[in-house]
């Protein structure tokens, strides 16, 4: 009798090929700068109201992805006190305290939002209206309803410098500028804040 004995012999095919000139690209976010994003408010007195000045935004035409929301900030910078009053030297904060801010409305898709409805009214330690100051310390409006890809959106707003300044105050603002930046940003995710 015969015994045989192995080791079997396994063998299994395979191939290997390769692709390449692959490219991933990321798809696209993009804002237009608005157009029409300075406003100058020169020789304001109390009782003055200004037209209604409208920002419009635009979504590039490259963009891709439709995103989830809006954000909206408003800061203040180059703010003068003017040797021009009598009234004394004041701050920028004093003088924010005083424009009222009589609009602050974001449209989009044939709908609005009220902007002014989000903000503390008394953050400047008086109430009876929302002022520039009040406006700046809310911080970035969000989220807010996106534009449509192809869509646009418009900030709307006015200011005004009340006649009912308080008589300390009486020329102490009279000739002070302040410069006011609209800062836009669309945001991909839900709870994403991209303004700071």
């Amino acid at each position: 009798v015969a015994t045989m004995a192995g080791a079997g012999i396994y063998a299994y095919f395979s191939d290997t090929e390769t692709s390449s000139g692959n490219v991933f690209t990321a798809g696209v976010m993009d804002l237009d700068k608005p157009a029409d994003a300075v406003i100058a408010i020169n020789n304001a007195y109390p009782g003055y109201t200004s037209p209604i000045y409208k920002v419009d935004v635009s979504m590039n035409t490259r963009t891709n992805i439709k995103p989830d929301h809006m954000e909206i900030d408003i800061d203040t910078y180059n703010f003068t006190d003017s040797s021009v009053e009598s009234g004394g030297v004041n701050t920028a904060d004093d003088f924010k305290k005083q424009i009222e801010i009589k609009k602050l409305t974001w449209h989009y898709d044939k709908k609005s939002v009220d902007l002014l409805e989000m903000v503390n009214d008394s953050a400047d330690g008086k109430d009876g209206f929302i002022s520039l100051y009040d406006v700046e310390a809310h911080g970035p409006f969000r989220p807010l309803p996106a534009i449509g890809k192809t869509g646009t959106g418009r900030l709307e707003v006015q200011f005004a410098m009340p006649t009912d300044l308080p008589a300390e105050n009486d020329n102490l603002f009279q000739g002070d500028s302040i410069s006011i930046t609209f800062e836009f940003a669309i945001a991909q995710e839900a709870g994403q804040q991209v303004l700071s």
